[in-house]
């Protein structure tokens, strides 16, 4: 093995060591007394989707059946948290993210958080968790995207186009972050 190939495989057990922290230690919404911002619902457009026969023929699913790619938001900007529930730092971005949701939700801003788990693991989840948001499944796995960490974010511009990447949990919610999601690129 060349030490090129060494470092490679280092970096990544070192990423996903970094995520596999126990996920006990993040805490439930229950556990920390924090009312959600807003209630569990799915965005409309996804809400009104009719349940495919195959949602697997799409890049997402929602939870319950419903096939779709991210052009169903186009003329909106998209965040797209790539998580998963083994994921430490995923789970304990998730508050921030919904927060920042919040924040500019007045803004066109749609905030989605995919997973290439199974829907019946994300499921589960959720009901231990109750985390509000736009829980939705990436039908492949991450690495077919070029996502090689989770946590990582995308933000899409009105046209579908992938303008800013993330790759790490951040404080979503923070002044600098707001910052940097509403600083996407204008629309000619």
């Amino acid at each position: 093995m060349t030490l090129k190939t060494t470092n490679i495989a280092l970096l990544g057990c070192l990423l996903l060591q970094a995520c596999g922290g126990n996920s006990a230690t993040a805490p439930t919404a229950q556990e920390t007394g924090v009312e959600p911002v807003f209630e569990i619902t799915q965005h409309a457009l996804l809400a009104s989707l009719p349940v495919d026969d195959d949602p697997t023929d799409n890049t997402f699913q929602t939870l319950d059946g419903r096939g779709f790619d991210i052009d169903l938001f186009e003329g909106e900007k998209v965040f797209v948290n790539f998580w998963a529930t083994w994921c430490a730092p995923c789970i304990r971005e998730i508050p921030a993210i919904n927060n920042a949701a919040a924040e500019l939700a007045d803004e066109g801003y749609i905030f989605l958080f995919a997973s290439d788990e199974d829907t019946d693991t994300i499921d589960v989840f959720l009901q231990e968790r109750q985390f509000p948001g736009n829980f939705i499944k990436l039908n492949d796995y991450f690495s077919s995207y070029g996502i090689g960490a989770v946590p990582s974010s995308w933000l899409l511009n009105v046209n579908g186009d992938v303008v800013q990447t993330w790759a790490g949990a951040y404080e979503w919610d923070s002044e600098e972050m707001l910052a940097q999601i509403r600083n996407i690129e204008p629309v000619e």
